[in-house]
């Protein structure tokens, strides 16, 4: 039997016939059942999706005083399950109008066929999708050092993140980290070393400077066990004087360990990185764009951290601008990728886009993973003219839609 991960309540109007309703819904009862479902009350699981299957028309105040009481418990976006028959989708159009009215948000999961695995796959992302805002409002990001001096419009207050996405911030001095980097165990940092170098291809830099960078890993990591953190977003720069090393190795490590880690102090993109991570538990890349060229549509990518897991190979050199520590040169494989960005005062603006890799750069004048991406007709002069922020987020994958879904279900009101 599937585990319990969310709970479902079944409305009809009193008009229709009980064995009707019964008869009508046992598809869809069935599916939510099959994916984890449990038939249950508003308060039962405060912590996972709450789903209403409407069954008929006419129950659209029903569903409302039912999301009332589950707003007692838990703060979520309303999921309204809908099917063909009885006037179950008129409902749900008129209650999610009001619902958005009233300043809320939900989404409608319209299932024609609950015994196709299309409707299968729809339910299954929606409750992925609702127990990541569960997991976003539950969450402590731990900001090393406060955000770099140059990111003047990617440096949100922590109530505005609290307010639009939910993760509580957590401001934590650099000498708390460097505490840890002083006592970091040799075993931690031998293994992290070790790891490192088994997988790299050319070096460029000496395994005494990787050990020193590598010490970083467990210091952030103690952080993040000590402060009971899902995510880190570190003023990496700082670390380049004390203890005079870069962070791109350690944030790339921790990273693939399923903790995010996002570079220079930047909030917004650490937001996009545990976006990629709850939705699809894959790590992804922050990354300036450095070069744009409109007549190709093409932007190039460049940053000194990338976790492992995203490259087909691994060089290590020096950080870019300071030559100190170690960089990261990773090489991508030509394939699909969403670009992501977060912007806005208020964290209320969002920038998507599907792209291709077509090229691994090699500059010496640009950070040290470098990619060419080829973006839609008109996508660069976008990103020229309504910029957002000097950083945007890679993920493998074409996923534009669902996250445009994902943004006007939880955040977009």
């Amino acid at each position: 039997m599937t585990e319990s991960r969310f709970t479902y309540a079944v409305v009809a109007s009193e008009l229709h016939d009980a064995a009707v309703v019964d008869s009508i819904t046992a598809g869809h009862r069935a599916l939510l059942e099959e994916t984890g479902g449990h038939r249950g009350g508003p308060d039962d699981i405060a912590n996972a999706p709450f789903l209403i299957l409407v069954a008929t028309g006419g129950t659209e105040r029903r569903i409302l005083h039912l999301l009332e009481e589950r707003s007692r418990v838990a703060r979520e976006p309303a999921l309204l399950v809908a099917h063909p028959l009885h006037n179950s989708l008129p409902a749900c159009l008129e209650t999610l109008a009001r619902i958005r009215q009233d300043g809320g948000t939900g989404r409608i999961l319209y299932l024609p066929d609950p015994s196709s695995e299309q409707d299968r796959a729809t339910v299954s992302d929606a409750i992925v999708d609702v127990t990541a805002v569960h997991r976003f409002r539950q969450a402590r990001i731990g900001l090393v050092g406060g955000a770099s001096d140059w990111l003047v419009a990617s440096s949100p207050s922590p109530a505005a993140v609290r307010q639009a996405w939910g993760p509580t911030v957590v401001t934590i001095p650099t000498e708390e980290v460097l505490a840890g980097y002083g006592s970091a165990p040799e075993v931690d940092t031998e293994r992290l070393t070790t790891d490192i170098t088994s997988v790299t291809g050319v070096s460029t830099v000496t395994v005494s400077e990787i050990r020193k960078a590598a010490r970083l890993e467990p210091a952030l990591h103690k952080v993040v066990y000590d402060r009971t953190l899902d995510a880190v977003a570190v003023r990496c720069f700082d670390l380049l004087s004390e203890p005079g090393t870069s962070g791109c190795v350690a944030l790339a490590a921790l990273n693939d360990e399923r903790i995010v880690a996002g570079c220079e102090g930047d909030l917004n993109s650490t937001l996009a990185m545990m976006w990629v991570r709850y939705l699809y538990d894959t790590s992804s890349w922050i990354a300036n764009p450095a070069r744009l060229d409109p007549a190709t549509d093409t932007v190039t990518l460049a940053h000194c951290t990338i976790a492992p897991s995203l490259v087909t190979g691994v060089e290590l050199t020096t950080h870019f601008e300071s030559g100190i520590g170690v960089g990261i040169r990773g090489h991508l494989p030509e394939a699909d990728v969403t670009l992501i960005r977060i912007g806005g005062s208020r964290l209320e603006r969002l920038w998507l886009a599907e792209g291709h890799i077509t090229h691994n750069g090699h500059s010496e004048h640009l950070c040290r993973t470098q990619v060419d991406v080829s973006l839609p007709p008109g996508t660069v002069e976008d990103i020229l003219e309504r910029p957002l922020g000097n950083h945007v987020v890679l993920m493998p994958g074409h996923h534009a839609r669902r996250l445009r879904r994902w943004w006007n279900m939880a955040v977009n009101r």
